[in-house]
């Protein structure tokens, strides 16, 4: 993987600290000038690393008092809903994939029928992992149907495939239905992940719809069990 930006290998080894008690709650972090002076690096870059932990709820930063922890990180733990994308939670400079198979073809059964559409329909069939802050995330297979979503490139899935439906595209997305259960890890989840063949995994099993009601994707996403939260909030009428 490619080496990380400065600001990036400060908020990893000040998030690592806080993890690992260096910097304990409540505690006041070295002022700006210092870790400027730590890191070999300005006191812009410092901030850069810090307000990504501040926009995570680790730091918070006050004027004329400095900076303090306010709770250890959660793991790599990412808590979002089912119609966004992990880069839009996470913030794109956290994210790295990695494309195994990206391909054209014709949709098994069970693929057709999920996406309401005629087996003979070419769809899209991807293969990524994802990792977060260099660490193993998730491994997901993905269909699209060609038909409504059009033009899709590997430079896509390196990046955002949701920003590039709603950004290029101009398609808005509304509705997703998901299935979870709990799998064990099969050779390859364990080989891409760095995990044991049969180690517990989480598998997200999920179709998303447009506006207009037409489902485009269907995905099956397997999480580390030890880095993956789902919460739900549930009114009572």
């Amino acid at each position: 993987m490619k080496k990380n930006s400065k600001y990036m290998e400060i908020y990893l080894d000040v998030k690592k600290k806080v993890e690992d008690g260096t910097y304990a709650i409540g505690e006041k972090l070295p002022s700006g000038t210092e870790l400027a002076d730590y890191y070999d690096a300005s006191k812009l870059t410092v901030k850069k690393g810090l307000d990504l932990l501040v926009s995570e709820g680790v730091l918070r930063s006050r004027s004329g008092f400095g900076t303090e922890v306010l709770r250890k990180p959660i793991d790599n733990s990412k808590v979002f809903g089912p119609n966004e994308g992990l880069m839009s939670v996470v913030g794109e400079e956290h994210v790295e994939s990695e494309i195994h198979t990206f391909s054209i073809e014709l949709p098994s059964k069970k693929v057709a029928e999920k996406l309401t559409i005629d087996p003979k329909e070419y769809v899209y069939n991807i293969i990524r992992s994802r990792f977060v802050d260099q660490q193993p995330y998730s491994l997901e297979q993905t269909f699209m149907p060609l038909s409504i979503i059009p033009g899709l490139q590997p430079q896509h899935l390196k990046k955002s495939v949701y920003a590039y439906i709603r950004d290029e595209l101009h398609l808005e997305i509304n509705a997703s239905h998901i299935w979870m259960k709990g799998v064990l890890a099969s050779e390859f989840d364990a080989k891409i992940l760095g995990i044991e063949q049969g180690d517990f995994m989480i598998e997200i099993e999920k179709s998303v719809s447009l506006a207009s009601g037409t489902p485009f994707e269907y995905s099956i996403t397997r999480h580390l069990y030890q880095d993956f939260i789902f919460e739900a909030v549930f009114v009572e009428n």
